[in-house]
């Protein structure tokens, strides 16, 4: 079940509270809250609203609202934040048809959904993404996960949401650099399932440098419709997962899936299977929303291009199978189920 919806928590608007009804079988559901930090302060009233809003509407909050800090270290604390959205779920005496409701980044869907897995042996879920990327992939994942000390997501459990919310106007509370990465997500949706969604984004592009809220509401909803349709595949996963574990995880995800995005967009190039002029819509849509602002961040990272490269051995190790996905043409993928791993490294050359 998934929605689109503008203002989410004003009392007059219904679709929570029909989404939280019918996930619970009830018509006073039962909510246990796990917010991003970032998310309550940049909000002014959102704890105000959030109670006005189950009041209104017949929803009780079980135990207290439980806040993390968000951010990669959230997934990266041996499993401290983790715990505690387990014990605050345990706390709160969270039944059968009880609802985890996880608002936040991808961070916080992650290691929310990790706990709601956990507890009792799984726990209805309900994800409300707060930041472009979130709003684009994480919300959907259908996996939650928590990094080891070298291994980016290692742990790993299944955890579908019984529903996701798209309220776009979180989106306005992020800070600029995520904002502009997070619309990495786009390009890779669109080069994966939508050739018309990529000159849509391409003509919003400097809009979106721009945080203009019109061009991010239309982007986010185009978006939200392809998903609907079709989701993409692992295209430009593999090098972001290799360079964040790279940089201890200080490098930003959306940082990471920007330059894995046009790595292996060249790649694809490179063997054939996308025109220039199409890779060129690629990255011309990278440079002018901002997407790649924060490469220069891991210029230092893809000059290790061998060390990169052993990413795609941690790619097979993950999922049993070394074959990645890439653009055939704009708007569809092919399996190249064994890379060219030299064409990779020129690709990583070129990107570099």
């Amino acid at each position: 079940m998934v929605r689109l919806v503008d203002n989410i928590f004003s009392e007059v608007t219904e679709d929570l509270a029909e989404v939280l009804r019918k996930v619970s079988a009830s018509d006073t559901p039962r909510v246990v809250l796990v917010s991003d930090m970032n998310v309550v302060n940049q909000t002014e009233g959102l704890g105000t609203k959030i109670g006005t809003y189950f009041n209104a509407h017949g929803i009780k909050l079980c135990g207290k609202p439980i806040i993390l800090a968000g951010g990669e270290r959230i997934k990266l604390d041996s499993m401290s934040s983790a715990m505690k959205a387990m014990n605050g779920i345990l706390d709160a005496k969270v039944g059968k048809n009880d609802i985890v409701l996880a608002l936040g980044g991808g961070t916080v869907l992650d290691v929310a959904g990790y706990a709601a897995a956990q507890v009792r042996g799984g726990t209805k879920l309900v994800r409300i993404p707060t930041t472009v990327a979130a709003m684009i992939d994480a919300a959907y994942a259908e996996t939650a996960s928590i990094d080891s000390g070298t291994v980016k997501d290692a742990f790993r459990v299944k955890s579908v949401p019984d529903a996701v919310l798209v309220d776009r106007k979180f989106a306005m509370t992020i800070l600029d650099g995520v904002w502009r990465a997070g619309f990495s997500e786009a390009a890779r949706l669109a080069a994966a399932c939508d050739a018309k969604l990529m000159d849509f984004i391409l003509d919003e592009a400097e809009n979106l440098r721009r945080r203009d809220e019109s061009a991010m509401f239309e982007v986010i909803g185009r978006c939200f419709k392809t998903r609907q349709k079709k989701s993409p595949m692992n295209f430009g996963e593999w090098s972001a997962l290799r360079l964040e574990s790279m940089s201890n995880y200080k490098l930003p995800h959306g940082y990471a899936i920007a330059i894995g995005v046009m790595i292996d967009a060249t790649y694809s190039m490179l063997k054939g299977f996308l025109s220039q002029d199409e890779w060129r819509k690629i990255a011309d849509f990278m440079n002018k929303c901002g997407a790649m602002d924060g490469a220069v961040h891991s210029r230092h990272l893809v000059n290790q291009v061998d060390t990169v490269m052993f990413g795609l051995d941690a790619w097979e190790l993950a999922y049993g199978d070394e074959g990645i996905y890439v653009p055939n043409g704009l708007g569809k993928l092919v399996q190249d189920k064994k890379p060219d791993r030299d064409t990779m490294q020129k690709a990583i050359n070129m990107i570099k």
